[in-house]
């Protein structure tokens, strides 16, 4: 998270939905700062299609922070 100038996991968090369009939970609100929690209740092409989105959000943070 650091590496993309994100200050913590709830940063981070709301980086993915506005960015990605992708909602994930922050661990820090089940005693994990900085991971997140990914549910898996939704089919694979769901999935998958999530993964690519975060993907491209993180590789744009990247390319900017270069």
């Amino acid at each position: 998270m650091r590496a993309l100038g994100v200050k913590d996991d709830n940063a981070f968090a709301e980086y993915l939905l506005m960015e990605a369009g992708v909602a994930v939970v922050p661990g820090s609100g089940f005693g994990a700062p900085g991971h997140m929690r990914i549910s898996f209740a939704c089919s694979m092409p769901t999935l998958e299609d999530a993964l690519r989105r975060i993907e491209r959000a993180l590789a744009v943070a990247v390319a900017k922070r270069a």
